[in-house]
């Protein structure tokens, strides 16, 4: 179990919020074609990104290998085909996703395998994310500055005034 001060440290550091809002994550909509999706990816950070319905649930990830598998053959790459194929068709369903009310430790088993969670509220429309590089971040700003809250030497760990 993580302790209350732990996780306040880890999901409210330094004023920042965790979740990156869906406003400023790049998506696409599952009724787009691989044009526009190769389009997107070539332009953002990301090696995956979310698909989102009409409704902004989500819907799957999609990355720039999906695109490409889809239009290669065994000995050529059909450019071609990219306006007729679309998103849906392509992407992969099985998203990590945690809800708006999961629990920081759910949070961190889920990164160790995902380089970020898709959030969704009790609806299930899409929150935003959450960066393993941001939880990185700030587990590591905790356990450098750890020393100057906390007196390590006690095995209680009693807090500095």
């Amino acid at each position: 179990m993580i302790s209350n001060e732990v996780q306040s440290i880890l999901l409210h550091d330094k004023g920042k919020e965790l979740i990156i809002p869906s406003e400023n994550v790049a998506n696409l909509n599952c009724n787009n074609n691989l044009y526009h999706a190769l389009l997107v990816l070539s332009q953002v950070k990301y090696s995956s990104i979310p698909v989102l319905d009409n409704e902004s649930r989500i819907r799957g990830l999609i990355s720039m290998p999906m695109i490409i598998k889809a239009i290669m053959s065994i000995d050529s790459i059909h450019f071609e085909e990219m306006e007729k194929i679309t998103v849906k068709e392509v992407m992969n369903k099985n998203v990590p996703i945690i809800y708006t009310s999961s629990e920081l430790e759910e949070i961190l088993n889920k990164l160790i395998d995902h380089n970020f969670l898709c959030v969704i509220d009790e609806q299930g429309y899409f929150i935003g994310i959450i960066t393993r590089k941001e939880m990185l971040s700030r587990v590591n700003h905790l356990v450098h500055e750890m020393h100057n809250q906390y007196d390590l030497n006690d095995k209680s760990l009693t807090k500095i005034n």
